[in-house]
């Protein structure tokens, strides 16, 4: 909390830059395009959807490693995942990110996606074949008790894997799963028709979330609900599929159910990703549902077209899924693989237009240097280049003004007691020598977004996460870990939440001392109450920005001695024609 309190204060400036950017550049409302769908095809009712596929109840809670060990299941190695298939039910309940640990350790625990059910939090897939109600020929599928055999016991990038199991009525059914050596999974589910009757089918899958996951609350942050149908991105809380997409209601939310071609659709965290991704070129309808059988049960999935199987015929559905860590590269790579606008799963927010280059030119500049904190003093350089013109003129300014500070004060002195008469003579006096009063915050009002959005981008995107740069700073996503209150790290404690704000960093106070700095270059306001306000400020940014991340206080304080510089060497040379 107290880092979302030092967040309004840090970003109240840009609200009216955001609100007037809207007005003068309105996005323009997307409009869907008509689905052509072949004349026999049969349209799913959104009654037929996912609705089936609710959570049971589960009274006892048993360990993760206890529900795996039990079970008959396919082991997943890949560079990037560990964990296995359940071979009851064919269901992808298990899953471990070996590349991320929980904290700053190499030895704590990785990072757990999935978990089967009967754990606290289960978390999976699961895909399957359903009729419409009223089919004439009842077939008997593939369920959550189905045993599954397998071709091998071990899925990797070079081997897949393919389930099977064949009904009463002699109609077999697979499962191929393939997996890259990132997040992906390539899942084809097969229906060999060796009855005697036609049969009428249509394919799901469906990511299960079964109670409330445990999420930040940021309001710059977006979790739960994420998709891309109709080429529009849509996100929705959890408390959004608790109030307005309830199996239990008979009225939803127009978002609940929708057709669409392609696109993608899960869940999101903060990092992490769980995602459905269709063959792009299949009309799907897209489900959002909450249900609670003793637990809330949070489900994102689609249903195919129902598909007519003739005897002797077989039929395949193919789909992926991406299960891991939201890495710009990663999802740059799938999206020029065809899965459409998949870095929009990383939370760019409202300065989209600033927040994605700011990413891009990070992760290229890490390309060349090696280390984030490198890549943060490099971008900041060239910001500072890129606002050069408007700085070199604002500095410029505040030089005359400095140079002026003796007449003005002489103005003040001659008419202490008429004000209107005294700021007629300064205005006059500004003009003469082209000075402009408020030049000098010109370039602070342009900074404001760029500050903001390099702190959105350091706060969701994963490549900052446990960063490290040089010294004590381990983690660029994190506020500098030694404050004063540990007297800078030689007392291990453990400072409590409410003495935060005071528990000041290294790098904090040497932003602060910068900012000090900078202040003196600049000529004092004219009036008392202002000059006081003033020199307070950089001790007031001191301790708001301590608690930030220690990659946005780097690009502070190396902006800060930028400016110093630029400032400085401006003021000599105008100093030098007067004297």
């Amino acid at each position: 909390m107290g880092e979302q309190k030092n967040l309004f204060l840090a970003i109240g400036l840009s609200i009216a830059i955001i609100v007037i950017f809207q007005l003068l550049f309105p996005q323009q409302a997307l409009v869907d395009k008509p689905i052509n769908k072949e004349a026999n095809q049969e349209i799913i009712e959104p009654s037929n959807s996912i609705d089936d596929n609710q959570g049971t109840s589960i009274t006892t809670i048993k360990s993760r490693d206890e529900i795996i060990s039990k079970s008959n299941r396919i082991n997943i190695k890949t560079a990037s995942l560990i964990g296995s298939i359940n071979l009851t039910g064919g269901i992808l309940d298990d899953l471990i990110l070996t590349k991320y640990n929980k904290r700053l350790n190499d030895g704590s625990e990785k990072i757990t996606l999935f978990s089967p059910d009967g754990t606290n939090n289960p978390y999976y897939f699961e895909l399957g074949w359903n009729q419409l109600k009223g089919s004439e020929i009842k077939v008997d599928l593939p369920n959550h008790e189905t045993k599954w055999t397998a071709s091998s016991l071990e899925l990797t990038p070079e081997k897949p894997v393919v389930l099977s199991w064949v009904n009463n009525q002699n109609i077999k059914f697979q499962l191929k799963f393939s997996v890259d050596n990132d997040y992906l999974f390539d899942v084809t589910q097969t229906v060999e028709n060796n009855s005697s009757s036609e049969i009428k089918l249509f394919p799901y899958r469906l990511i299960k979330r079964i109670n409330l996951p445990n999420t930040i609350n940021f309001f710059i942050l977006h979790e739960g609900l994420i998709s891309l149908t109709n080429d529009k991105l849509l996100e929705k809380k959890y408390d959004h599929l608790l109030d307005d997409c309830s199996s239990n209601s008979n009225t939803k939310k127009l978002f609940c159910d929708e057709t669409t071609t392609g696109g993608w659709l899960g869940f999101t965290d903060k990092y992490w990703m769980a995602t459905l991704i269709p063959d792009q070129k299949q009309t799907i309808t897209a489900n959002y549902r909450h249900g609670n059988n003793g637990r809330d049960d949070f489900r994102v999935g689609y249903v195919g077209d129902n598909m007519k199987i003739s005897p002797q015929q077989n039929i395949s559905y193919n789909g992926k899924i991406f299960a891991g860590a939201k890495s710009l590269k990663i999802l740059s790579n799938y999206m020029e693989n065809g899965i459409p606008k998949f870095t929009d799963s990383i939370d760019w927010g409202w300065f989209a237009f600033l927040t994605k280059p700011i990413s891009y030119a990070l992760n290229w500049f890490y390309g060349y240097v090696g280390n984030f904190g490198l890549a943060i003093i490099a971008f900041t350089i060239l910001m500072r280049l890129i606002l050069f013109p408007l700085a070199q003129a604002s500095f410029k300014s505040m030089a005359k003004m400095k140079k002026l500070q003796p007449e003005m004060q002489r103005l003040k002195e001659t008419y202490p007691d008429d004000r209107q008469k005294m700021q007629q003579e300064l205005m006059a006096l500004y003009k003469k020598e082209g000075a402009n009063p408020v030049a000098g915050c010109l370039p602070v009002i342009v900074q404001i977004p760029i500050f903001f959005s390099l702190y959105k981008v350091l706060f969701v995107t994963i490549e900052m996460y446990h960063a490290p740069f040089y010294g004590w700073i381990h983690d660029l996503s994190a506020p500098d870990p030694l404050g004063i209150l540990t007297i800078f790290g030689l007392i291990p404690w453990d400072v409590p939440s409410f003495l935060s704000l005071l528990n000041i960093g290294i790098l904090p106070i040497f932003m602060g001392f910068t900012m000090w700095l900078q202040q003196k270059l600049n000529p004092a306001p004219a009036d008392p109450t202002q000059a006081k306000i003033f020199a307070l400020l950089p001790f007031v940014f001191t301790f708001v920005l301590a608690g930030f991340a220690a990659g946005l206080v780097l690009y502070w304080s190396i902006n800060n001695i930028l400016s110093i510089a630029q400032q400085w060497f401006i003021q000599r040379r105008i100093l030098a024609k007067n004297a």
